[in-house]
């Protein structure tokens, strides 16, 4: 009967550490993912760079941006979860949405039209 005991207080420990754990995790995707910015003009997306600089997006980014891709596949562009997010290389470049960049960030214009010789 003792065991029964240790048991179920192990098992109700284990479920409420799991509980906690997960509200937690809710808790911080939720502030992560929360609006950083007030509405404001241009595209959903911007580009930030490996410095932490946020950048317009040309039209061929915009137009990579709204292609539909398969969920496995690995043409997909990277968004980033959260500003702060570096790649599995470690990098921080990524795509982000406009109203989750932090507010202090500055969104300078969309680079110049690349020419070929």
């Amino acid at each position: 009967m003792f065991a029964l005991k240790v048991l179920a207080v192990f098992i109700a420990g284990i479920l409420l550490t799991a509980l906690t754990c997960g509200f937690l995790l809710w808790i911080r995707i939720l502030v992560q993912s929360r609006p950083r910015r007030r509405h404001e003009p241009g595209f959903e997306f911007v580009f930030v760079n490996d410095k932490g600089e946020a950048r317009e997006l040309d039209a061929e980014e915009k137009h990579y941006l709204t292609t539909k891709f398969e969920f496995g596949d690995g043409a997909r562009p990277y968004i980033k979860a959260y500003y702060e997010a570096l790649t599995p290389d470690g990098r921080m470049s990524g795509y982000r949405r406009r109203r989750q960049l932090p507010e202090w960030v500055q969104i300078g214009a969309e680079p110049h039209p690349k020419f070929e010789d």
